[in-house]
């Protein structure tokens, strides 16, 4: 079955999905004892939890395409079945082409063989022979800018690491559709931008890309239509922006506590609603540092203000380092302002954890603690 975005006149199909389900079984006893006990009691041992329902889905070549939901909607499920990694309980799937996808950090890579032994198991695996991964070996290394640590076991490597590695080799392969789940969330944001770029490139040469995101802003970026999951069933299928206005439409619920999170707000939330928690308040305006609004949670804060040059920053901070600090000194009515950008640095890299607010820089390192820069 064709989706109304489709039309008569589309190109040939680089995806299809005809009437896809996949179930799983939860089990709920873990030990022989609890399973025995179980048994005695004629209670359940398990119980089926249909991930994915009557999916039926149709992706033209060269469409950028992001698949789009709250958590457990079906949208991973989805991508491991055109992946191949999970086989369809009932219909089929079909690809046109060679396939690439960045699943999960380290998905393909041995641990115990070297970043460059992987580079070449990698780029085997997806089809290319040693002289084709000779010619981009170079290009995959500067790509991933693992340099001298390109010859370590990767099990060594850290969760970035493995993500720039894995994206460099799928990026740099003669696909023709490329998958991409959340992986690129554990990049650094200047490794993100990069593949944000290498990605439009991609699109721009006619490469069918599908995404799984969060992100509003990294999908608008990127995908011209979007097709929202709701319980392993296709909710929504249109236009990128269409998509994104359906699901903060449907994440625009009032919780229990009564306190709702709206428009660009709920674009902010949705990245990770358990790690914000409930809403401890409603939206409130403020005339400090130059005007704006914010948002308390139970874990987090979201703020948004209109910066100098006229651009509207919304942004969140949840239980990282820089919370109880940004909070004790006032939050965006205090003097650091509000925020501006997302915390960067990993700390098990030996690099300070960084994050950019309307006044200035908070900087942590494990030798000095936390401290304030203030803007010039």
């Amino acid at each position: 079955m064709l989706s109304e975005f489709n039309s008569s006149s589309a190109p040939k199909p680089a995806i299809v999905f005809e009437d896809v389900s996949k179930t799983f079984a939860i089990s709920h006893a873990y030990s022989f004892k609890e399973a025995f006990i179980a048994t005695l009691r004629r209670k359940e041992l398990s119980s089926e939890f249909k991930a994915v329902d009557n999916l039926s889905l149709e992706v033209p070549e060269g469409q950028s395409v992001a698949i789009m939901g709250r958590n457990g909607s079906g949208k991973s499920t989805t991508l491991k079945l055109l992946s191949g990694v999970l086989r369809p309980d009932r219909g089929w799937v079909r690809t046109r082409g060679r396939v690439a996808g960045l699943l999960e950090v380290g998905a393909g890579f041995h641990p115990d063989l070297s970043g460059r032994q992987n580079v070449y198991l990698n780029a085997a695996i997806l089809g290319m022979s040693k002289e084709e991964t000779d010619a981009q070996f170079e290009s995959i290394l500067e790509f991933s800018e693992i340099g001298e640590f390109i010859d370590t076991e990767v099990k060594r490597y850290s969760s970035g690491m493995y993500a720039r590695l894995g994206f460099a080799v799928a990026v740099h392969t003669e696909v023709d559709v490329l998958l991409v789940d959340e992986i690129l969330s554990v990049g650094d944001a200047q490794f993100r931008q990069k593949c944000d770029q290498k990605m439009l490139e991609m699109r721009e040469q006619g490469k069918t890309m599908f995404i799984v995101s969060h992100s509003a802003a990294q999908v608008r970026k990127l995908c011209e239509r979007g097709v929202v999951l709701e319980e392993g069933r296709v909710a929504f299928d249109g236009p990128i922006e269409e998509a994104i206005l359906y699901l903060n439409g449907a994440s625009e619920q009032t919780p229990d506590n009564g306190f709702p999170v709206v428009g660009d707000y709920a674009e902010v939330y949705l990245v990770s609603p358990p790690r914000y928690g409930q809403p401890s308040g409603p939206r409130i305006e403020t005339t400090a540092n130059g005007g704006g609004t914010y948002q308390e949670f139970r874990w987090g804060i979201i703020t948004s203000f209109v910066s100098d040059t006229g651009e509207i920053i919304t942004q969140g901070l949840w239980r990282d380092i820089f919370l109880a600090a940004y909070t004790k000194n006032g939050g965006p009515t205090g003097p650091w302002g509000f925020i501006v950008g997302k915390a960067e640095g990993h700390l098990e890299d030996d690099q300070p954890r960084s994050m950019e607010f309307q006044n200035g820089t908070a900087i942590f390192t494990i030798d000095d603690g936390l401290s304030f820069i203030p803007h010039d």
